[in-house]
């Protein structure tokens, strides 16, 4: 016997709006990051042989962890995104599958092959 497949898409949903309000703390937090990183420009200095020295690198750093607080903050927003639109894809299935398991009952009992008065099978 196969395995069984099953899958319930109104707890995907539900855990789907979990990964939603994730999305946004981390937007936000990566925002106020943002925010707070700003001020400390200027940290390394501007008219010293330490800061000419230390500017480059600390730019590269600062780049680098802006690159990933927003990297991370698309991943979750990505996640999300297809997370429902699967969700939304098994739906449609489901839904389109049972109308047409529906529309096939009817034709049954409407051309009389559920035993009371058809001719039998075809």
């Amino acid at each position: 016997m196969g395995q069984r497949y099953y899958v319930d898409p109104e707890r995907i949903e539900s855990l789907a709006s979990l990964l939603e309000e994730i999305g946004v703390l981390t937007r936000t937090m990566t925002e106020e990051f943002l925010d707070e990183l700003a001020p400390t420009v200027s940290w390394p200095g501007t008219n010293s042989e330490f800061s000419e020295k230390a500017k480059p690198q600390e730019q590269k750093e600062r780049q680098t962890t802006k690159d990933t607080m927003l990297s991370l903050g698309a991943a979750v927003v990505g996640i999300t995104d297809a997370t429902i639109s699967n969700v939304r894809m098994m739906k449609d299935t489901r839904d389109r599958n049972i109308d047409e398991i529906e529309h096939g009952n009817s034709r049954i009992e409407t051309d009389g092959f559920d035993g009371t008065g058809g001719h039998g099978r075809r």
